[in-house]
Formats: C-alpha cells, structure tokens, sequence
C-alpha cells in the first residue's frame, strides 16, 4: 500500500479535522437532537418559490453550459448590490463589477487567502472564531494572533496592545451575531478599528451571513460602508441563512483590483459555477417580497432561541451552565461549570443522551480556550425540541460528572495504595 502522506503538499500537512463536521456527522448517525447545526431547517427553506424559480431557470437552455462570466451571473450581482444599497451597506464606488458570485461565502474566504495570505503572514482574528475559516487561513501558512470580544464585539484595548508588537496583514471578524457567540460589533468600535486599520496598515475582512437575521434591536452600519473611499475592507454575504444551505450561493465584495485576482482565482479552481443555480436564485430573488420572507423567518427563529433559553434556563441552569442571549443569529454561546473534558462530554452526550452539541475550544485559534465552552444553535429546533434536548443535556451534564468523579477517585484510591 502507498503512503500517501509521504506525497502530502504542505498545505495539506496544515489542514486539520473539523470538529463541526465530526460532531454533525455522529449527530445523524445516531439520529440524535441536534444543537450542532448552524443552518436552517428544512421546513423553512421556501421550496414553492424555489421551485418555480428553477422552473423558469430551465427555460433558458444556456443555464447547463459554463457561464461564460467568471464573476457569475450579472443580473444577480446587480441585485445584490442595489439590495445592500438599499440596507445602506454600500460606499459608492462599489458596482456589480466589484461583486464576484461564490459557492459559499467559504469559498470567499478561501479566494481571499490564496490570493492574499503568505506562509508567514499575521492573520488577526476573535477570540474565539469560526473554525473553518481559520483553517482556511491556516492552510496558506497564516500564524494567528487574537483579540477577545465582548457583547459590543472586539476588545480595542486588547487589539491596539497587539498591533504594538505584532505586524498584522488582515483582521478577519463576523460582525453580526458572531459566530460562536453571537455578539454584533457595535458601530463606534468598526469606526475605531478602521483608524486602527489605517494607522497599522492592515485590511478587514467582513464576514456577514446573519445580518438579516437580527430578532430584536436596530441594525448596525458595515465596515465597508464606513471605510469610504479607503477601500481596505473586504465584504462577504451569503444566502445560505436566507435561502438554503444547498444552494451554495455568496459573494464577496472587492475593490477592482482585487476582485479581478479573485475571478482569476476562481478559474484556476473551477471553470464556472452553476450557472442553472445563479439563475434559479435570481428569479426567486427578483419575485420574492424578502422583507416578507425575512421577516417570517426572524419570527420563528425568535420563538426558537426563547424556547431554548428558556428550557436551558430550568434545566441545566440549576447544574451551572450559564450563557449569553444574543440578538440574532443562530447561536447560544455558554459555559459548563466543572467539566474536565468538554470533547469527551459532547461525545458521551451524543452516544448516551441523544443530544448534541459543539464543544467550544476549537473556537480558539490555539484551541486553549476554557474547557468548558459550548455552542447551541437553534436554528434547527422547534420549542418541543428544545425542552426535551435541554433536559437531554442536563442528564448528560449529571451523568458524566459523576463517571469524572468516580474515575478521579477510582484514581485517587490506586495512588493512595
């Protein structure tokens, strides 16, 4: 048999394991209540709306050939962009020219870092952050350096200290109901980053796939907008919350410059995207009332999360989980008290209780964050669901704490003798 990973390329040498696939994985195996995924449930995809508009797309024939336009379909680029015009996102140099279509807001992150990250390179990230995209970065060569947040988003004391002794090339962030722990950057601390950003030379990336997701409070400004004319800011957005996951649609917005590379990019990876799913997209898109679909969409994400804060509140509250409630988003980020192995808990929780969970310290680009922290999401469960999977936790939580300490003490006896 070959050994393969004598053949292995560095970058595959720097990719590791999802933790999140890992855990999503034995979750539907095990077919067991899941707090793991962050992404809608099926019953609120609009599949009539999809339909008709996948319909109208295979009127066109031209929809399965390759798209001769790398950047993706034009008509929908267009779209975006007035959309986020509208929601006032936009400084006005940016035009459907400045806007590139990708599978996936991932793979918008992945086109930045190839065509921007040097092995080497400081990647400035929160802590904690999405797993994913910092492994993306990670597999270029990027060496992390990071900065806490709080409810109101990244601590500016904490980044300024760094950026005294450390030389960052970008500060990737998710603005609104972030990605583990659903804080939203609050408007005066984007305005003191971009000084930040200006003062020590680096770019930001804007990572926003929940921002139409916001279940109370106002929306807040974006990076890109309020950076102007200083085109340092790099912007993501993505369907896959709004629509479906499946459809694997996103963009990226980027100065001209840039946003060339990034086609460039793309073409050295795959010779198009689906054009039959551009078209679908924009003809729902373009006959959709989406103030009424997102609107419909925040009204039952919002009995979501109070179901599940309200059940984790009687139920694992009492055994010392505490969390924060966000504002929007899909996520509850929190803590277990008194758990000496948080991966083992989520495993045994799976296995035993029928309940899953993401374990926190992957969230952490070194992976050392406190033990005990865990994400929920409950995006994929109705109010029924949530209790029953809060009082699945619960036994969990009481069950393996009792295994830790039996085994401790099992321990302590062998030591003692």
């Amino acid at each position: 048999m070959t050994d393969w990973s004598v053949w292995y390329s560095e970058k595959v040498d720097r990719v590791q394991p999802s933790v999140i696939s890992e855990m999503m994985y034995l979750v539907k195996e095990r077919k067991a209540l899941s707090f793991t995924a962050g992404e809608p449930s099926v019953d609120l995809f609009p599949l009539d709306g999809l339909k008709e508009a996948f319909a109208r797309a295979f009127e066109d024939p031209s929809t399965l050939s390759y798209h001769p336009d790398n950047a993706g379909l034009k008509a929908l680029r267009e779209w975006i962009v007035q959309w986020m015009v509208e929601d006032k996102l936009l400084p006005p140099w940016v035009s459907a020219g400045n806007t590139i279509l990708t599978n996936g807001s991932q793979e918008g992150v992945n086109l930045i870092a190839e065509a921007l990250v040097n092995p080497g390179d400081t990647v400035m990230v929160e802590s904690p952050s999405y797993p994913e995209a910092m492994g993306t970065f990670r597999k270029e060569g990027a060496r992390f350096v990071s900065v806490p947040v709080d409810k109101d988003g990244p601590d500016l004391n904490a980044m300024e200290e760094l950026l005294q002794r450390e030389r960052v090339k970008c500060f990737y962030t998710i603005v609104n109901f972030q990605n583990p722990t659903g804080c939203t950057t609050s408007d005066d601390r984007k305005a003191r980053v971009l000084e930040l950003a200006r003062s020590y030379g680096f770019f930001v990336i804007e990572d926003d796939p929940y921002r139409n997701l916001r279940l109370e409070g106002e929306p807040t400004d974006s990076y890109i907008r309020m950076a102007g004319s200083d085109d340092r800011v790099i912007y993501l957005g993505s369907f896959s919350k709004i629509l479906a996951p499946g459809l694997r649609c996103g963009w990226v917005v980027a100065p001209s410059g840039l946003a060339s590379k990034l086609v460039e990019l793309r073409v050295s990876i795959e010779i198009s995207l689906s054009a039959l799913v551009q078209k679908a997209v924009y003809e729902f898109l373009s006959r959709t009332d989406m103030k009424s679909h997102l609107g419909s969409l925040r009204s039952v994400y919002k009995k979501r999360r109070d179901a599940l804060v309200s059940a984790l509140r009687e139920h694992a509250v009492p055994l010392g989980v505490r969390f924060d409630v966000p504002k929007g988003g899909f996520f509850l980020w929190g803590e277990i008290a008194d758990v000496k192995d948080i991966y083992e808990l989520a495993k045994f929780a799976i296995l035993e209780e029928g309940v899953g969970f993401i374990p926190g310290k992957p969230f952490f680009p070194d992976g050392a964050g406190p033990e005990g922290c865990v994400r929920l999401s409950y995006a994929k469960v109705s109010p029924e669901e949530a209790k029953e999977g809060a009082i699945r936790l619960s036994r969990a939580i009481q069950k393996f704490r009792e295994i830790e300490t039996a085994l401790s003490q099992s321990g302590l006896a062998q030591f003692r003798k």
